[in-house]
């Protein structure tokens, strides 16, 4: 036998042994997914990070033909979640719905993940605008009635947040910033309690997301002084924006967005959006998302990808120049 058939044969045999244990791999991933998917959301149960993943998970089930079960690991400020989720088997069926709050964290600690390095963007599952609240018994029914009163009072008008170094705190820190005030921030664990301050007067306003506050705004118990989008929202179309109010060029809506860890293959990755898609442009669903005070937004994943990155950079000379830390 000659070398070159000897090295014809091995190569054959090379062949042979390299398609057996691609064969399994590639049946794998025709079969995807082949069982129930995990949606791990970093909050407790009844949030809107929560309610957005069940609706979506629901409407996936259909269209996948598996169960999608969500999974609630609270705690850490979101860190439990996200470290969770990293920590999953590596079978490509676990994935994460998370918020802008969990994206800020490595602003503040020192984290061993980064969303924009261990985690590649599916979707937007939702927005909801950041609205800034008062009761009717302080008098203040603008952002200039906010403005005036602050600068009467400083470092003694309050405003309410979510929690030390939300995305709520971190909106009330740059249009405080852009109106040149400083107003004292009150951190709240949630919005429930917040909410309630407020309304008995013992806060300011508060600077909330829209689903803790648009029941209240409904039935009279708190006035809306301007939104946190660019646009005005069609939950709220009577109210103005910040940018509106003389707060400067604020664009801030508060999202939730399913995350894959990084090295999901591409054929997973294509079809859980193609059926995350085709779910937020059911009409159903949309309305449904809606009555919680949540929008639907046509968003790719490389413009919200980059979307993240600017806000980081934004956020960042922020926390330093306002010497914003996480308790």
């Amino acid at each position: 036998m000659t070398a070159l058939n000897e090295a014809h044969l091995d190569r054959r045999a090379m062949l042979t042994v390299l398609g057996a244990a691609l064969a399994p791999a590639a049946a794998w991933a025709q079969e995807w997914p082949s069982k129930p998917v995990n949606f791990v959301v970093p909050f407790p149960a009844g949030g809107s990070n929560d309610v957005v993943a069940r609706l979506v998970g629901e409407c996936l089930r259909k269209r996948l033909g598996q169960s999608v079960v969500v999974d609630n690991k609270p705690g850490a400020n979101g860190a439990l979640g996200v470290e969770t989720t990293l920590r999953a088997p590596k079978d490509h069926h676990t994935f994460m719905v998370a918020s802008d709050s969990v994206s800020l964290l490595p602003l503040f600690r020192n984290m061993p993940w980064d969303l924009a390095r261990s985690f590649i963007p599916i979707a937007v599952l939702s927005l909801q605008p950041i609205v800034v609240v008062s009761a009717p018994s302080t008098g203040l029914k603008t952002i200039q009635d906010l403005q005036a009163r602050a600068r009467g009072k400083p470092d003694q008008v309050s405003y309410a947040s979510s929690g030390q170094g939300s995305i709520q705190h971190l909106v009330g820190e740059l249009f405080s910033q852009n109106l040149g005030v400083n107003l004292l921030h009150i951190p709240y664990k949630g919005g429930g309690q917040a909410v309630n301050d407020v309304i008995a007067g013992q806060v300011a306003v508060a600077v909330l997301g829209a689903a803790a506050v648009l029941p209240h705004i409904k039935s009279g118990k708190l006035n809306a002084l301007a939104v946190s989008t660019r646009r005005r929202s069609i939950i709220l179309p009577d109210t103005p924006t910040l940018a509106e109010s003389g707060a400067g060029d604020i664009d801030v809506p508060q999202w939730s967005a399913l995350f894959a860890t990084e090295g999901t293959p591409a054929n997973v990755l294509q079809t859980l959006r193609r059926g995350v898609d085709e779910c937020l442009t059911d009409p159903g669903l949309k309305q449904q998302l809606l009555g919680l005070s949540m929008e639907t937004v046509a968003l790719s994943p490389e413009a919200f990808q980059q979307r993240i990155a600017q806000d980081r950079e934004r956020w960042g000379r922020l926390i330093k120049e306002r010497k914003i830390a996480m308790e």
